[in-house]
């Protein structure tokens, strides 16, 4: 078989990065949740921004049974709004905007057409006052093009550059402007609170500008939880310039982040959009922090069953950089086509992993690391383990880690080594579903020191990933030597013992 046999039993591969599939219409009833998951989507996006509690505690209750059902462990990752803002509700089907025409926002004001001028609302009752004159105001993720030329009392003057059709609700964006908004808003608030009840795995922030956002929500959920520690891990959407700016002090306090291309694209440059998600993929690998890569991954497929060479390749080289888990969004919560485009996405990865082990290609280069990063206690011993692994022609790496720290530092190797951690508490097995290159496994108790080889190599046994007579590397935590581990080099053997 040569390296790109694509006919080659691909499933028997190890699948190392996540792929999250978001909710809707197009996938949240119980048979094609079925399938999504036998496709393997193995984290669910819920999208805050559309539906209220009550649409999103049934998704959730539908997804968690038919999990259980089929006795898979499924993430839950709780999308917050953040401060979007779009236009009010628009008369009828909506109408054109012309180049040159003038447009009103108006403070208070439904949006409807005023011959001869348009007038617009919008949920952002302060763009009147926080935009100022040259700046630019992007409509329908920046399909439409308008420029701020005057202001009046309670009244915002534009100029259209790039006209279109625009209707209810559609997106606004503000790139030239910084709006002085509360992070985070009274509606995150609120469905943090309702994620932290509903025992969510992971809450994603929107429109995060700097990492006092993130110590704001920080200290709304642990004041809902009613702890000392942060009840749910933050990730953090990359999606506006003063996050990229302020991207590694932002790392610093989450625990993953999302290169949200879609917002990002219309408020930066277009073009900065691919090196941009490199700069986040290294600066997080360094800091070992998971990262996710989404939006239009495979937007084609939305009304196609098949996505463009383009869209192919864009998932394989996020994979090739070293994401943790690449997302599905209108793909599967409204497209034609959910269940393939979850399959395809699995294929590619699948493909594009095997491809990285045959040929020996690392990750993706860092373009900027992380300046200046406090030493982490735990480097050296990680790389003692992966050296150890190496050097003995290792198959995996097992490692009980009943918090998901080690697990996560084993993910960021560079060996494309797959990682089988187990863990006694089901929330850890499920936020571990995260990293990459790692299967989590919930075992009943986590077994002592004399239990270990026994339980990892029936583990490993169980997942099919060596044969009598290779090599597995087992890392645990030495009780006697503070942050020390110990490593088992193990052969193994037969059902039999031999």
């Amino acid at each position: 078989m040569n390296e790109f046999d694509t006919k080659a039993d691909i499933e028997a591969e190890h699948f190392r990065t996540a792929i999250i599939a978001t909710l809707g219409p197009a996938s949240w009833d119980e048979p094609v949740l079925e399938k999504l998951i036998a496709a393997g989507a193995n984290i669910f996006r819920l999208n805050f921004s559309h539906g209220d509690e009550s649409s999103h505690e049934r998704t959730l209750a539908t997804l968690r049974s038919v999990a259980e059902r089929m006795d898979v462990h499924v993430g839950v990752l709780g999308d917050l709004p953040g401060p979007k803002i779009r236009l009010t509700e628009i008369p009828g089907d909506g109408f054109m905007l012309e180049p040159g025409l003038r447009v009103e926002f108006h403070r208070d004001c439904a949006t409807g057409e005023s011959d001869p001028i348009f007038r617009l609302g919008c949920t952002l009752d302060r763009i009147v006052d926080d935009v100022q004159i040259g700046h630019r105001l992007l409509i329908d993720d920046g399909l439409i093009r308008l420029v701020a030329t005057d202001r009046g009392e309670g009244v915002l003057g534009c100029t259209v550059e790039v006209g279109g059709r625009i209707s209810s609700h559609k997106g606004v964006n503000l790139p030239d402007t910084d709006l002085d908004i509360e992070m985070p808003t009274e509606r995150d608030r609120r469905f943090a609170s309702w994620a932290i009840e509903h025992q969510l795995d992971w809450v994603a922030m929107s429109f995060v500008r700097s990492a006092d956002d993130v110590r704001a929500l920080d200290a709304h959920m642990r004041s809902c939880s009613g702890g000392s520690s942060r009840p749910i891990p933050i990730i953090a959407k990359m999606e506006v310039p003063r996050a990229i700016e302020h991207a590694v002090s932002i790392v610093e306090e989450v625990d993953a982040v999302m290169v949200a291309r879609g917002d990002l694209g219309v408020e930066m440059d277009l073009a900065l959009v691919p090196s941009i998600q490199k700069h986040l993929l290294a600066v997080t690998r360094d800091a070992r922090v998971p990262c996710i890569v989404a939006t239009q991954m495979l937007q084609t497929m939305i009304d196609s069953p098949v996505p463009t060479r383009a869209e192919a390749s864009d998932v394989a080289n996020a994979i090739f950089d070293g994401a943790d888990a690449v997302m599905l969004s209108g793909e599967t919560a409204v497209g034609a086509w959910p269940v393939e485009a979850v399959s395809t996405m699995h294929r590619i990865s699948c493909i594009s992993e095997s491809t990285m082990r045959s040929l020996s290609i690392s990750t993706g280069g860092d373009l900027e690391p992380m300046a200046e990063r406090a030493p982490d206690p735990l480097d050296p011993l990680i790389d003692a383990t992966l050296t150890a692994a190496l050097a003995a022609d290792a198959r995996c790496i097992v490692v009980p880690s009943s918090s998901g720290i080690h697990a996560r530092h084993l993910s960021r190797n560079e060996f494309h080594l797959p990682v089988l951690a187990m863990a006694d508490d089901a929330r850890v097995v499920r936020r571990m579903l995260l990293l990459r290159g790692v299967t989590p496994v919930l075992v009943s108790a986590m077994p002592s020191a004399e239990e270990l080889v026994d339980h990892a190599t029936d583990a490993v046994r169980g997942q099919g990933w060596a044969e009598p007579g290779e090599v597995i590397v087992i890392m645990m935590r030495d009780e006697h030597v503070g942050t020390g581990v110990r490593m088992i080099v193990h052969r193994m053997e037969d059902e039999a013992g031999h």
